[in-house]
């Protein structure tokens, strides 16, 4: 049954993992982001690298593409980048990146073998020379906008020097028209490329940040899922001791005792073993109904059910702890049959019935109504125990929630009438709620399906 008390979980069963021993600290996390960032910029410079690359030897080698004087020249200067290119692709594969020092040696290298490769194919008239270039802007990339428009304010300038060396220090005004052109263009790709390379990382980093708190989401509600079990796994060896306790001890009395234990002795001693029996009874009912409902085994059959009848027959499994006396039962005429199940009502009923009087004074009667609301029959549960505080209201019907300390609490119980009286009723086509407008005691309210 349930505990209408509601008090934070006990600190001392919370499970003793944190997101810290099991996840990756900050810190951590945030060099693994970095590293990762770094990782995709430095494989896309060797992409470019290697595009630059192949289509220069392709253009390098097909007839006219560059002058037979100058085509061995080119082909050798290709094959040491190549071979530059594929020690720093094989240190990407190792998740080896290069320092700070190491990149601006790359870069100065690049903007080196870029301008030679000018020189030698025609400067000004290179049709390869924006190529060559464009590995100098990717190569930039890892210093941002400002680093990467510095570089390319470098290479523009030797650009201009190159080609100035190869025109024999002429300029006119179509080579001067080329090389603005030219220059114009590597500072737009320089710009462009430094605004697109922010977007994508920006992009990926909010998606981290969102895949992280989705994880990290996962992570708190398995916490609490794992908490909940821990607590649960405890409770329930309380709770089964308990029973068991009484039992094992008067079995052992009156087996000890034998014919000397006095006769009325022996009638308390039967009377707490089918207590006990019958409370156990109801603990294992509930838990077996909880995991036919989770695992959607269940299968209700809704028939017409007299009410009087459940009434009477839920009553009477309480007559022993508690006097008949304090039982109420009201029917109104036109609310005697629902639409139910006839077992699965009577555990419903059980529940509330057995919530009432743990939690109402021994002299307080409970009451049990029943009449229509239109195209419903409301039941009503009536204690005059202690109020559920408004914000507790809607929580107390959530599976093993408690509202004492598990420890600390007096009452017995797993937590679960609630969670499985509405998981039935609602099953049934009905509803069930807390009337929390009285000043004294709770009032549960059972709404189903009238048979007409």
């Amino acid at each position: 049954m349930v505990s209408q008390e509601l008090a934070p979980a006990y600190p001392a069963q919370r499970p003793t993992r944190t997101a810290e021993s099991t996840t990756r600290p900050p810190v951590e996390r945030r060099a693994s982001q970095i590293r990762d960032r770094r990782a995709s910029i430095e494989r896309a410079i060797e992409l470019t690298r290697w595009l630059v690359l192949i289509f220069a030897a392709v253009a390098n080698n097909f007839p006219g593409a560059t002058p037979i004087s100058s085509r061995a020249a080119v082909n050798l200067v290709l094959g040491g980048w190549g071979v530059f290119n594929l020690t720093a692709t094989v240190m990407l594969v190792a998740r080896r990146f290069p320092g700070r020092r190491v990149q601006l040696a790359t870069i100065a290298l690049d903007i080196t073998v870029a301008s030679g490769l000018v020189y030698l194919t025609g400067g000004f008239q290179s049709d390869l020379a924006i190529a060559f270039y464009l590995v100098v802007i990717a190569s930039s990339l890892r210093f941002r906008v400002a680093g990467s428009m510095l570089c390319t304010l470098i290479t523009g300038a030797l650009y201009f020097v190159v080609g100035f060396i190869v025109a024999g220090h002429h300029l006119t005004a179509s080579t001067l028209d080329t090389f603005a052109t030219r220059a114009f263009l590597l500072f737009v790709v320089a710009l462009t490329s430094n605004l697109l390379a922010r977007e994508l990382v920006s992009a990926r980093d909010q998606s981290l940040r969102q895949t992280i708190e989705l994880e990290h989401a996962a992570f708190a509600e398995l916490r609490e899922v794992d908490r909940i079990k821990s607590e649960f796994i405890m409770l329930a060896s309380h709770e089964l001791r308990t029973p068991l306790t009484k039992i094992k001890a008067w079995l052992t009395l009156m087996q000890d005792a034998g014919e000397l234990l006095p006769p009325d002795a022996r009638e308390e001693g039967l009377m707490e073993l089918r207590l006990e029996s019958e409370h156990l009874a109801r603990l294992t009912d509930n838990l077996l109904c909880i995991a036919q409902l989770e695992s959607g085994e269940i299968r209700l059959k809704t028939t017409a059910v007299d009410l009087e009848g459940v009434f009477r027959e839920v009553i009477s499994r309480f007559v022993e702890t508690a006097d008949h006396e304090r039982f109420a039962m009201t029917i109104e005429p036109d609310s005697e049959r629902v639409l139910a199940d006839h077992d699965r009502l009577a555990l419903v009923l059980a529940c509330l019935i057995d919530n009432a009087l743990k939690f109402s004074p021994q002299s307080e009667p409970v009451r049990v109504k029943a009449h229509r609301v239109v195209n419903k029959v409301h039941i009503e549960v009536h204690d005059n125990g202690r109020r559920i505080p408004d914000s507790h209201v809607d929580r107390v019907f959530a599976s093993f929630y408690q509202v004492e300390s598990p420890l600390l609490r007096q009452r017995g119980g797993f937590g679960v009438g609630l969670y499985l009286s509405r998981q039935l009723i609602e099953r049934m086509g009905g509803n069930i709620w807390i009337d929390n407008s009285r000043s004294k005691g709770n009032q549960f309210i059972v709404a189903l399906p009238t048979h007409v």
